[in-house]
């Protein structure tokens, strides 16, 4: 077992952030270029980038196997870069980087899970005999010989006249932490591109307490790069937590402006770089705070045309979670306030101003945070491409993969519930939908590849997501069959419609593969698709036809903590019914009203009958109102299903905090029984959230 070093758990949570970013990005490039066979200059620049900067961190975070990984694994791009004239054939190349890729992830989940700073760590002495072989395959050089990318720094560059010297002082995000290593990354971004580099400190790379230092004055970085100092400064510009920067002076005649050497004393060199600059704004005065100066370096950086970026920062999900509980908490408090009973009757002109006010604000807010909480689709899409690339190779299917939407946003929380639903609806597609014999599809009048699709979009507070295929599609009368050998047919086969036998391979355990592969067949595993997607309040609906292919379509809420309801009185008890599933609420005319062959109550409306939900009976509650043409109907509409639900009064619309059941409710199938949680209302009384998928079906 390993251990973490001390001092670097507070430094985890980004590691593992900025290095899973990084290895999505190397996993995109890999999508990308496969199909080409082929890597263009800026993509080998990217992976050169992903690579060094995993190197860096890895070792700096103590994380040696991840490093050697890491650096073998950018001793073989080396060569690919160095020699692309030679090199012709990487197809082989790309299963290897994504096994390195694989192997990285693997690590820094065994990482994570650490118990007491101990963690496991692999061995990848296999891996790295593959790469090495790799290299010398690509090149024909000798194994384990250096590659020239690991030339000394900044002393092994050529001497270059002064009047070429470019110097720039850069700042990066407060708090970003790790100040030294970032610079080192920095260097190794630009480092290629540069006939001449000098920075200061010098030794950013081992020694931590350069950061005060960088966070103080900046990070001082002198170059000569020929025609390409455009292209230099705009690598800094775009440079991962750098907050602005500022392009000094020529250093012609001002010697401060030169990065001073490794060797020169630090007190010395901390004085020449205050005095860089010719223009006294460029740097705060000594006696300023970090902060000031940070703040001077921007307002110089706009005044100069703009060479400041958006800064951003990550931030924990939990303290979002915490702040997003807090205002759901003051939304609530604040209803209880401006619907206090002690109010009622009472001319309060300025009160009632105010609390307008206050209930804009609250609404900014709430919109503010639930923003900072959505994130694209992107991220989960691309893990898709992934599975459909290797299953590709695998079951030797030539299958095309298109994405669409992959931008739209939802709740980072929902982000995370999906994963798990859309690998299972991909690997199906893949592994049961299309057909595996060409021959099959050409027959039908299909092309030769395959097709499958993953899109997104937002619709009326929803975001819908589809899986389709082209493929063989499902056959009713197979499902029909094996749902009879199963006993899970609930009525007689007759009533079933084809929607209704589509969806039974939704239930557990059911599948029309005889045969148990390594990726199964469609039905295994749909019953956890579906119970992910219902955690999430969504749904999921299978619509097939057989030889054409199949759609799955899942319609999920953009948030789960804040949603739109109205709210109605049954007897002494309060409803919210999520206002995205009412279609009208209307009073009921005699004539409407009509009973089918069991003598079940349904109603006419525009020459469609629907069924009729007394929530008094549903729920056992005592009222007065039981003549449906006293109180008010709701027609309800979810799934591609329709109900109409019989409440005594509707009370109005309200916005409300989703708040769970209690614990030791869980024994009680609450959610079977149509509802989904509570809210508290303004009163302080408890109102329960109807769950209209659940109630219609």
């Amino acid at each position: 077992m390993a251990k973490i070093e001390p001092g670097m758990e507070a430094m985890l949570d980004m590691y593992f952030f900025e290095t899973n970013s990084l290895l999505e990005q190397l996993d995109e490039i890999l999508l990308r270029t496969e199909q080409a066979n082929a890597f263009d200059s800026e993509d080998i620049k990217e992976i050169f980038r992903i690579m060094h900067t995993i190197k860096g961190s890895s070792a700096m975070m103590g994380f040696d196997n991840l490093s050697v990984l890491a650096h073998k694994a950018e001793d073989m791009f080396f060569v690919i870069r160095e020699n692309p004239e030679l090199v012709t054939d990487v197809s082989f190349v790309y299963d290897l980087v994504f096994q390195v890729s694989d192997s990285y992830k693997a690590q820094i989940e065994a990482i994570q899970n650490n118990v007491g700073g101990e963690y496991e760590q692999f061995n990848f002495d296999e891996l790295i005999d593959k790469l090495l072989k790799a290299k010398d395959k690509l090149s024909g050089e000798a194994i384990g010989e250096a590659p020239a990318a690991e030339a000394a720094p900044a002393a092994a560059a050529p001497a270059s006249s002064d009047k070429q010297k470019t110097s720039v002082r850069v700042f990066f995000e407060d708090g970003c932490q790790m100040e030294n290593l970032r610079a080192f990354l920095l260097i190794n971004t630009i480092r290629e591109e540069c006939s001449f580099l000098e920075y200061y400190p010098a030794d950013v790379e081992t020694n931590p307490e350069t950061s005060k230092e960088i966070i103080e004055h900046g990070f001082l970085i002198t170059f000569s790069a020929e025609d390409n100092q455009d292209y230099i400064l705009k690598q800094i510009e775009t440079a991962l937590n750098v907050q602005s920067y500022e392009v000094l002076a020529a250093p012609t005649e001002a010697p401060a402006a030169e990065a001073p050497k490794a060797e020169i004393p630090p007190e010395p060199a901390k004085e020449a770089v205050q005095a860089a600059p010719e223009n006294p704004a460029a740097t705060p005065a000594p006696t300023e705070s970090a902060i000031e100066k940070a703040q001077a370096a921007v307002a110089n950086a706009a005044a100069q045309g703009g060479s400041q970026k958006q800064s951003l920062i990550s931030v924990n999900l939990a303290k979002l979670d915490a702040l997003n509980d807090i205002v759901g908490e003051i939304i609530t408090t604040e209803s209880m306030v401006i619907s206090n009973p002690d109010l009622e009757g009472l001319e309060l002109e300025s009160f009632s101003k105010a609390a307008r006010d206050l209930k804009k604000l609250t609404g900014e807010l709430q919109d503010t945070v639930m923003s900072i909480r959505m994130v694209p689709l992107s991220g989960v899409f691309q893990k898709m491409n992934r599975i459909v690339r290797d299953m590709r190779k695998k079951l030797g299917k030539d299958v095309e993969f298109v994405m669409e939407g992959e931008d739209t946003e939802v709740d980072k929380s929902i982000v995370d519930s999906l994963q798990d639903p859309l690998m299972h609806l991909v690997r199906n597609c893949m592994d049961h939908g299309i057909e595996e014999n060409v021959n099959d599809r050409t027959a039908n009048g299909k092309p030769a590849k395959g097709t499958l699709k993953l899109t997104a979009q937002n619709s009326s507070g929803e975001v819908v997501i589809t899986v389709s295929d082209d493929g063989a599609g499902i056959d009713p009368e197979k499902i029909l069959a094996k749902a009879r050998r199963q006993g899970v047919l609930t009525k007689p086969e007759s009533e079933y419609t084809v929607k209704e036998i589509q969806n039974l391979i939704l239930l557990p355990g059911f599948s029309t593969n005889e045969q148990v592969t390594e990726f199964s067949g469609r039905g295994v595993g749909m019953d956890v698709v579906k119970a992910n997607v219902e955690k999430c309040n969504g749904t999921i609906v299978v619509d097939s036809k057989k030889g054409e292919g199949t759609t799955f379509t899942i319609k999920i809420p953009l948030t789960l903590a804040i949603i739109d309801g109205m709210e109605i009185s049954v007897g002494d008890i309060v409803f919210t019914v999520p206002i995205s599933t009412i279609r009208e609420s209307f009073k009921v005319e005699p004539e409407q009203i009509l009973r089918d062959t069991d003598g079940n109550e349904m109603i006419m409306l525009r020459g469609i009958c629907y069924p009729i939900l007394r929530m008094h009976e549903k729920f056992g509650i005592e009222t007065e109102v039981t003549d449906l043409k006293e109180g008010i109907l709701l027609l309800v509409e979810t799934d591609n299903k329709s109900m109409c639900i019989f409440a005594d009064k509707l009370i109005g619309e309200q916005q409300v905090v989703v708040k769970p059941f209690p614990k030791y409710l869980a024994r009680y199938d609450i959610k079977g029984e149509g509802l989904s949680g509570c809210t508290i209302m303004g009163d302080g009384s408890i109102s329960l959230i109807i769950d209209t998928n659940t109630l219609i079906g």
